[in-house]
């Protein structure tokens, strides 16, 4: 506790729940502030003073889940606990790690799913506790994912609570309608712990965790949203044009001189209000430079030969390739025409949460020329109009941007 002061104003909401007074509880902390083990030695309290009483633990995947529970059963074996509560011991007859009992169980005493998963037969008497529900910003983000969670919550989780069962919902606030950020616009809370990393000071809340200056190099290196979000908890209403202030270059030529490779990323149209953009960058150190582009709605008899043209003249060695829709075609197609080896990828995440995760690299690490007319034009404005809103007319020009972004860290994870 002495190194980590904030696990005191925890412990005593914690002991608030056990005595009965407080019924609702939230809490969010910064990646490694030991949320999880605290809340596994409170179950493991909990059980050795209420014996016979139950606790329902669900998490965001079954894996998750069962470590969880593990953890709490290691501590109920551990010679301290045994110590305080002499008589409370694991029963031999209930022993799985997804539900076991102690040997004053009536029914059971720990139990645990992740989200989608089913719970049979089982219901929580004293304690039922989520402990992040969303794995990731981009599952927090993603509009189908957080429905999903909202709707297995209420429908499983929930409905195992019995009657004057405690809630405690832990969490990163990732989003204003996340779990806990729904239940907080609703008043649901007796009371809500939020502990940033940095105080008001811009010191960090806890140096045995990150020192003030790791957390501010941390800062510097990650995306707004996602520091407020993940360190911060403070989600954000995503807001304003995403792509201001993109550094620029004019000289083409000693780009192309001077490169130490390049690497183009295409995003093929699906539908008639969709643009085909392709993006081209060559690196030099670990700057990108975007000397060509296409951005179109022409049909493939223009695009395929556009295409090949610029990935032959720029000698690209490797281009990526969205497969989804018409993409595994064009891809076919296109590597009829060209010696740069395609590759395809299918993505399955949220589009604006992969553009929002690599939007940061795209600001510190690309230079765009500044062209007031034609195709290259088009793609700008389409680039600097997006909108964190997700009121765009279309996203087509993010989306290859950043998909750019990502294939240049995976080819160079060393400079990125």
């Amino acid at each position: 506790m002495k190194s980590r002061p904030y696990l005191k104003e925890v412990a005593q909401a914690f002991q608030d729940i056990a005595d009965g007074k407080i019924k609702t509880l939230s809490v969010s902390f910064p990646p490694r502030f030991g949320k999880s083990y605290i809340t596994s030695l409170f179950c493991a309290w909990i059980l050795g003073k209420y014996p016979n009483e139950s606790v329902m633990r669900n998490t965001c995947t079954a894996t998750l889940a069962r470590k969880l529970s593990y953890d709490t059963r290691e501590i109920l074996k551990h010679e301290k606990f045994t110590a305080v509560f002499p008589d409370v011991r694991l029963s031999d007859d209930k022993s799985a790690v997804d539900g076991w009992n102690t040997n004053h169980a009536k029914q059971v005493s720990y139990f645990c799913a992740g989200v989608g998963g089913t719970i049979i037969g089982f219901g929580a008497s004293k304690l039922a506790i989520t402990d992040d529900l969303f794995k990731s910003m981009e599952d927090a983000m993603s509009e189908t994912i957080r429905e999903k969670t909202h709707s297995w919550k209420e429908a499983t989780h929930d409905s195992r609570k019995e009657t004057g069962c405690a809630e405690i919902d832990i969490g990163t606030r990732w989003t204003r309608d996340d779990v806990i950020g729904k239940n907080m616009q609703e008043g649901y809370y007796d009371k809500s712990i939020i502990v940033p990393a940095l105080d008001e000071e811009g010191n960090s809340t806890c140096e045995a965790v990150m020192t003030t200056d790791e957390y501010h190099l941390k800062r510097k290196k990650t995306r707004e949203e996602i520091w407020l979000a993940e360190y911060m908890q403070q989600p954000v209403d995503i807001k304003g044009r995403m792509f201001e202030g993109l550094k620029t270059f004019t000289d083409v030529e000693h780009v192309r001189n001077n490169s130490q490779g390049a690497l183009a990323y295409i995003d093929v149209a699906d539908e008639g209000k969709d643009y085909l953009c392709m993006v081209l960058g060559h690196l030099i150190d670990s700057q990108i430079y975007i000397t060509d582009v296409v951005y179109t709605k022409a049909n493939i008899d223009v695009t395929i030969p556009t295409c090949a043209s610029i990935l032959n003249n720029n000698k690209v060695r490797f281009c990526q390739i969205e497969t989804n829709g018409m993409g595994a075609p064009f891809l076919k197609m296109l590597r009829k025409e060209t010696k740069t080896k395609l590759i395809g990828i299918t993505n399955k995440t949220n589009k604006q949460t992969r553009i929002i995760m690599n939007s940061q690299m795209v600001l510190n690490n690309f230079y765009f020329l500044d062209k007031k007319e034609g195709n290259y034009y088009q793609y700008l404005n389409g680039l600097k109009t997006y909108s964190k809103e997700g009121k765009n007319i279309n996203d087509d020009a993010p989306d290859a941007t950043t998909g750019l972004a990502l294939f240049y860290q995976v080819q160079f994870p060393k400079l990125f």
